[in-house]
């Protein structure tokens, strides 16, 4: 096989596998079926001992280092929605900063993403702004690389601050789920319970002017209701539980840059947002 032809067949394994880790993908299965209900109901198979010659004594065997917690096997216990939902309530409702919010959520196990994600990431810009900007997830480049609001889609939004005259010094950037779900799915029900009362604790605490939720994805973890159309093309009261935020449903950064068509009701909702502003 040529040079050319090996540096094409492995640039393409490249893109395979980029594909992969893309749309989820964080485990290699083989080509057998496998009951894994069957298998986790099994009782554990325990070894018999091996006999020992009562001449000989046993060997003095050196400490292992303890293995690495890789990703899949952080969260050992089972997540349950009224228990997890309880938990982040009492965490989120004891926060009196954003940093102390911030420290809860990351120590919080009820969320079973963050067993699955590379990184927490939770915001950026000026805590304390007029204007707080909800988007759903952090991005593949901001869970490649470890950083808040780095990627294609924040780029996309620094842009739509200028537009309005605004930069990261005068807004607040936070995310809906800190933890990149698998395949930048939305959240299931269990996660919105989990996620909801740190969303709601948070905006109370940032207590901005005017909050910008971006796409129906952010909105029904930040609503915890899967009906969110009635919310689009209007200002509405987003409870916080400690009082209400004036908000607006945006579109998603990432239809945005799918559908440029889009923006056209995106620069609707920047000049209300202007407006509202001053």
């Amino acid at each position: 096989m040529s040079a050319d032809a090996d540096l094409s067949l492995e640039t393409g394994l490249a893109a395979l596998v980029d594909w992969y880790v893309s749309i989820g993908v964080d485990i290699a299965v083989d080509e057998a079926p496998h009951d894994r209900f069957a298998e986790s109901a099994a009782p554990p198979r325990v070894a018999a001992p091996a006999p020992v010659a009562a001449s000989s004594p046993s060997p003095v065997r050196r400490a292992e280092p303890p293995a690495r917690e890789t990703r899949s096997q952080r969260s050992a216990a089972p997540v349950f929605t009224e228990e997890a939902a309880r938990g982040a309530r009492e965490a989120a409702g004891a926060a009196r900063t954003i940093e102390e919010l911030r420290e809860r959520l990351a120590a919080f196990d009820g969320c079973a993403l963050k067993a699955t994600a590379g990184h927490f990431l939770f915001s950026a810009g000026a805590p304390g702004a007029a204007l707080m900007v909800l988007d759903f997830s952090p991005g593949e480049e901001e869970e490649r690389g470890g950083a808040a609001f780095v990627g294609p889609e924040a780029r996309l939004l620094d842009n739509m601050l200028r537009a309005i005259r605004r930069d990261r010094s005068g807004a607040y950037l936070a995310y809906a789920t800190p933890w990149r779900p698998p395949g930048a799915r939305e959240l299931n029900p269990a996660e919105v319970a989990a996620l909801n009362p740190f969303l709601r604790r948070h905006v109370e605490l940032a207590a901005p002017r005017a909050l910008l939720i971006l796409g129906d994805f952010a909105a029904r973890a930040a609503l915890g209701s899967p009906d969110v159309a009635r919310y689009r093309n209007a200002w509405f009261d987003y409870d916080h539980g400690g009082g209400a935020a004036r908000a607006l449903l945006a579109p998603s950064l990432a239809s945005l840059l799918r559908t440029p068509a889009m923006k056209r009701r995106a620069w609707r909702d920047l000049r209300a947002l202007a407006a509202a502003l001053g």
